[in-house]
């Protein structure tokens, strides 16, 4: 491996962006790019390729799950920053209830997770809401 993160991030941002891409080359490539995130050991690196990765599946149907499961390390990550109003904001910016082709244990996970996020934050309306 190069280790070239930056050079990653602009190639990610570089092939989706170009027209008549098929979106499975562009969901594979997503989940390899997801993959690379486990053998970063530098944290701003790591965040950059979060950040460009959720900015790339922003809108796309076909690599929401994807989205989800970054927005929800990017949660951790913050939450371990003890900047938990920030991991909560983040959290809450996914609508996992809406999505059809999550498996129905990790959509659960998900949503228990938005209300622990809201519980620690104590915004019991937003709790509420979400429980429904």
């Amino acid at each position: 491996q190069a280790q070239d993160w930056t050079q990653l991030n602009d190639r990610i941002q570089e092939l989706v962006k170009k027209r008549s891409q098929l979106k499975q080359a562009v969901a594979k490539m997503i989940a390899e790019c997801c993959n690379f995130l486990d053998s970063i050991t530098d944290k701003p690196t790591m965040l950059k390729l979060i950040d460009t990765l959720r900015t790339v599946t922003a809108g796309k149907i076909y690599v929401e799950n994807e989205r989800a499961r970054l927005t929800h390390k990017l949660a951790k990550i913050h939450e371990k920053d003890d900047n938990v109003a920030e991991a909560a904001k983040i959290m809450q910016e996914l609508q996992v209830e809406t999505y059809g082709s999550m498996e129905r244990k990790e959509k659960v996970e998900l949503i228990l997770e938005q209300m622990r996020l809201c519980l620690a934050i104590k915004d019991f309306i937003r709790t509420q809401i979400i429980s429904k």
